[in-house]
């Protein structure tokens, strides 16, 4: 019974330290590892002006994860940078968003860059993700 309670707690615990969730698109070494579809389905919903959000997880080199939300109203789309987990981030530590146009894909030597463009503030400018293909 005792080691129940144990391995119970240690579950709760370990997941409470995992901020990252099964519908996240998780993003290692430029490969989506896992809801790869999830990406490709925004992509099209884009496309079609069809309302949609995801939230891609990168992990910096000590493994914090840090958050990456676009979140689609059928006209722009709102992006949400969120470092908050990450322990040596520097004063930019935190949650910051801006108003985009456009998501952006350009052809590259290994894949596709996806970019945001048009936007209100420069916390946009900084969201590139290249996709391996």
């Amino acid at each position: 019974m005792r080691k129940i309670l144990l391995v119970i707690l240690l579950a709760i615990f370990l997941s409470a330290c995992n901020p990252v969730m099964d519908t996240d698109i998780v993003f290692e070494q430029g490969e989506i590892i896992t809801n790869s579809e999830k990406f490709e389905a925004f992509t099209e919903n884009l496309k079609n002006e069809k309302e949609d959000n995801i939230r891609i997880v990168q992990r910096t080199i000590e493994g914090d994860p840090i958050f990456d939300t676009l979140d689609y109203n059928g006209e722009n789309i709102t992006y949400t940078h969120d470092n908050s987990h990450d322990e040596f981030a520097d004063s930019s530590k935190g949650t910051q968003s801006g108003t985009c146009e456009n998501l952006d894909s350009e052809q590259s030597e290994n894949g596709r860059i996806y970019r945001l463009s048009g936007c209100s503030s420069e916390i946009g400018k900084y969201f590139s993700l290249e996709v391996l293909e």
